[in-house]
């Protein structure tokens, strides 16, 4: 029988919504579906792109993407029925529409995270463009009282200054975070992919934006490093967004001073935790956050497509 795929809308919309919950425990499913119904309705979860795969009458898959303002897609992999004689075509069936719609849109990248031992999905991303960029580490620490410091650290032999994000500053961010990129062990795939203004709109998106938690650092009048920190005031926390040093200011323990003054300044706000995601392979941030006493709470592999007749710069 031959399977089509709608856009789900309406009552398909909570037909699509189940069958992609139906991975989670039996117990968490209702519950999930009820908050994201809350969430669409809000704006604050975008299903505008959710697909049903349908044979005949009965539903047999499901996937998601979501297009966000930073020109990221973000995937949730087909889920399908056991009323599907065929699941593979079904999940290729699903996931062709799902490419189509990213390469339709003004998306650059789409990104799908997976359990690192998940082999089936990768294999179903991997049949329609996607690559294994790299594994993340999902990091937390609590804040506490002994984080707060009394004022900004000395800057030693070295005229250390800040400055937070704002319009007259904004250009200097994007392109400092751009030279942070240069011999980064941070996610080396997306060199060349994203530039700085797009990195600067896809981290504006993560929690809260507040323009105080942005930091310029410039050592000796040189733009030398950059810490962002998005706020969740609903989960009484503070995101590590982006830490980054310029390859000519790197050895100077920079990264570790920015890090200890944003803990600070996340203290005084009365955030109770920090948590972050780093790349595996980024050893030297890996080891900063280990002295700061982050500790792991999940793994993830990072599945990445570009959008079709996109290339590297």
């Amino acid at each position: 029988m031959n399977t089509l795929i709608q856009s789900a809308t309406g009552d398909r919309q909570v037909l699509a919504l189940r069958l992609l919950f139906s991975r989670f425990p039996l117990e968490e499913q209702e519950t999930r579906l009820r908050d994201a119904l809350i969430a669409a309705e809000r704006g604050t979860l975008q299903l505008d792109h959710l697909l049903l795969a349908k044979a005949g009458e009965l539903s047999v898959g499901a996937a998601l993407v979501m297009l966000q303002s930073d020109g990221v897609a973000l995937v949730w992999p087909p889920v399908i029925s056991c009323g599907a004689t065929d699941v593979t075509a079904v999940e290729d069936r699903l996931m062709e529409a799902l490419c189509a719609r990213i390469d339709d849109s003004a998306a650059r990248l789409a990104q799908c995270l997976l359990a690192p031992d998940d082999e089936v999905e990768a294999a179903i991303l991997g049949r329609h463009g996607f690559d294994r960029a790299t594994d993340m580490f999902f990091l937390a620490r609590a804040i506490t009282a002994s984080d707060l410091i009394s004022d900004q650290m000395a800057g030693d032999a070295v005229a250390i200054s800040r400055e937070t994000y704002g319009p007259e500053n904004s250009e200097r961010f994007v392109r400092l975070i751009e030279e942070t990129y240069r011999g980064s062990l941070d996610c080396s795939y997306l060199n060349g992919i994203r530039t700085g203004r797009e990195a600067i709109a896809s981290h504006k998106l993560s929690g809260v934006f507040n323009p105080e938690c942005w930091t310029l650092y410039s050592i000796d009048g040189e733009d030398a490093g950059v810490i962002l920190i998005g706020d969740h005031p609903d989960q009484d926390a503070a995101e590590l967004v982006y830490l980054g040093v310029a390859p000519g200011a790197r050895g100077q323990k920079l990264g570790r001073r920015m890090l200890r003054e944003s803990l600070s300044n996340a203290a005084r706000r009365g955030r109770g935790v920090m948590y972050l995601a780093v790349d595996c392979e980024n050893h030297f941030a890996n080891s900063l956050y280990s002295e700061f006493e982050f500790s792991e709470l999940a793994r993830r592999r990072v599945m990445l497509r570009c959008r079709a007749g996109l290339a590297r710069q």
